[in-house]
């Protein structure tokens, strides 16, 4: 049974894995052969490349900690305090979460347009804040936390604040850095935000420029899906372990 199970394993995991192959392989083929050319049209002929990249970085991370500003105390909300219509709320978020991202495009938009957002950076990264993903995630977690460490906080002080810093956040750090991830994998990824609230290129990220890379010169839009892939692949190796406890069933007992 195990050998087949490590069959199993294996064959799916190349499967995931030949697309990632063939892109870093394709990304080195010009004419016939194997090249630089294409890594060299990007980064040396195409500079539009550099102001979309460094977008995607910044929207990535400022949204990241933004949110991550909003879940914990959402989440610790959620989990701990007593108020009316708490549970009908929750549901709500979870509602919030299911729903595809196309209901909620053009709301958003409307609401951008009549506050004059659109076109900024400000567009794309207010409306990814108040996500509810990251909400519904860590309350999961924050419901098997230990409480005896919240109460002897609590006696020590009366601010909210220092009773998260100091008697939440450090139990529940391998939610905090799996969320991190997907929450940073997500704002990366996304592509129809850019395109439908920024019209100025030099606002628009990474993801637009692989969307439209046939309409640039040179051969850049492989060598561009492997740099992309590249900050989430290091933001993965860097948080995996924490990843994986966080996501097995014995991290949510704990």
């Amino acid at each position: 049974m195990r050998k087949l199970n490590a069959v199993l394993f294996t064959a799916l995991a190349l499967i995931f894995i030949f697309p990632v192959a063939a892109t870093v392989i394709l990304s080195f083929k010009s004419g016939g052969g194997l090249s630089l050319k294409p890594y060299a049209d990007l980064l040396f002929d195409c500079f539009i490349f550099y102001p979309m990249f460094w977008n995607s970085v910044l929207y990535a991370t400022a949204i990241t900690v933004a949110q991550l500003a909003v879940i914990i105390p959402c989440a610790f909300g959620f989990s701990r305090a007593k108020f009316r219509g708490k549970n009908a709320l929750f549901v709500f978020y979870i509602v919030l979460m299911m729903m595809p991202l196309q209901v909620t495009i053009l709301p958003n938009y409307i609401g951008l347009r009549d506050l004059g957002l659109i076109n900024t950076p400000w567009g794309i990264i207010l409306p990814m804040i108040f996500s509810p993903f990251g909400v519904v995630v860590m309350h999961q977690y924050m419901k098997n936390i230990d409480s005896s460490l919240i109460d002897a906080t609590r006696l020590e002080t009366n601010s909210i604040f220092r009773v998260i810093f100091t008697g939440v956040i450090p139990q529940i750090r391998v939610c905090v850095f799996a969320v991190i991830l997907f929450v940073f994998a997500d704002c990366w990824n996304m592509v129809e935000q850019p395109m439908l609230f920024l019209k100025d290129d030099n606002l628009k990220t990474l993801s637009v420029f692989i969307e439209n890379a046939q309409s640039y010169v040179g051969e850049v839009l492989f060598p561009a899906a492997v740099i992309f892939m590249i900050p989430v692949l290091i933001l993965y190796l860097f948080f995996s372990e924490n990843l994986e406890k966080g996501l097995t069933l014995g991290g949510l007992s704990k």
